[in-house]
């Protein structure tokens, strides 16, 4: 007659490794819906601020930018309006003519989410890779006209897992979309 009085140190053993796998299975899981969630928020975010200076533009009347800047962290951006009537221009930026908000980076609002994307993955449009996040003519602002046109271009965000999203802006009709990057398919697509 056998009895069973309790698991031998082995079956705890096991049982314990199981526990562990399964634990630290959902943790890695949990981290990557976190960083998905988190560098769609930011890109959902900065979709919001084109919105916003597009609306902007067309109360006042007056073009209004959103201009980025390289930093050495990062990029930061802002918002600034035409003061002279002519469109936002840096020149005017400098100068003061052109009226800018404080500055703000994607990274101290949404940690762990940066301007960017690999030089390795090609443009949505199918144009030609490169490392350049901000893609909106040599000037690096989105310029948004009283008539509601804007820049055509696209800003690129990254996580530090490699989770890629686009803010994409139609010219003539001011448009923004959000695109997430396939790496298995090996293309953009909607958000």
């Amino acid at each position: 007659m056998t009895s069973d009085r309790g698991a031998s140190l082995i079956e705890l053993l096991l049982m314990l490794a199981i526990a562990l796998l399964v634990l630290s299975a959902t943790t890695l899981a949990t981290g990557a819906v976190r960083e998905e969630g988190r560098v769609r928020a930011a890109a959902a975010a900065l979709a919001g601020q084109f919105r916003q200076a597009r609306q902007d533009a067309v109360l006042r009347s007056a073009s209004t930018a959103l201009v980025f800047d390289p930093l050495p962290a990062g990029w930061s951006v802002r918002t600034c309006h035409d003061g002279n009537r002519n469109g936002v221009r840096r020149a005017d930026i400098a100068t003061g003519v052109d009226v800018c908000q404080r500055a703000a980076s994607i990274s101290a609002v949404f940690p762990g989410v940066t301007m960017g994307v690999d030089e390795g993955i090609p443009g949505p449009d199918g144009d030609a890779p490169s490392a350049d996040p901000v893609r909106l003519g040599r000037g690096n602002l989105a310029s948004f006209s009283p008539d509601g046109t804007c820049t055509s271009g696209t800003v690129f965000l990254r996580s530090a897992g490699r989770v890629f999203y686009a803010v994409r802006l139609a010219g003539i009709t001011g448009r923004t979309r959000l695109l997430r990057y396939d790496a298995g398919a090996g293309r953009w697509q909607d958000a």
